[in-house]
């Protein structure tokens, strides 16, 4: 399992390269951010590198998804405390029910 995971790995980052370097021209191309509101005066940033913009919406991306996780796990671990805590009051009203003794079931007799 480990040599399969190993060789699929290895071509993930074989493809990866292969797109990079296929791709160099794209990535070593500078441009800017433009911002043109009709109030506001134009605004424009310094040109950088396009390889630059994508890792860095990549991070952003990342970030996000990191937030969203962590978020999700503070949900799910909260529902567990939740349903410890009846699990808990269940097994107490279970040991009161086991201590009480027991009592004759008054049945009602038929009359015919």
């Amino acid at each position: 399992m480990k040599s399969i995971r190993l060789v699929l790995w290895s071509l993930i980052v074989v493809f990866l390269v292969t797109i990079v370097v296929q791709n160099l021209g794209l990535l070593t191309h500078k441009e800017s951010l433009r911002l043109n509101l009709p109030l506001i005066n134009e605004y424009q940033t310094e040109p950088i590198y396009l390889s630059l913009y994508f890792l860095g919406f990549f991070l952003i991306g990342l970030l996000f998804s990191y937030i969203h996780g962590m978020v999700e796990r503070f949900k799910a671990n909260r529902t567990i405390k939740n349903h410890l805590e009846t699990i808990h009051k269940l097994e107490e009203e279970i040991k009161t029910f086991k201590d009480l003794p027991a009592q004759k079931m008054n049945t009602p007799s038929k009359e015919t």
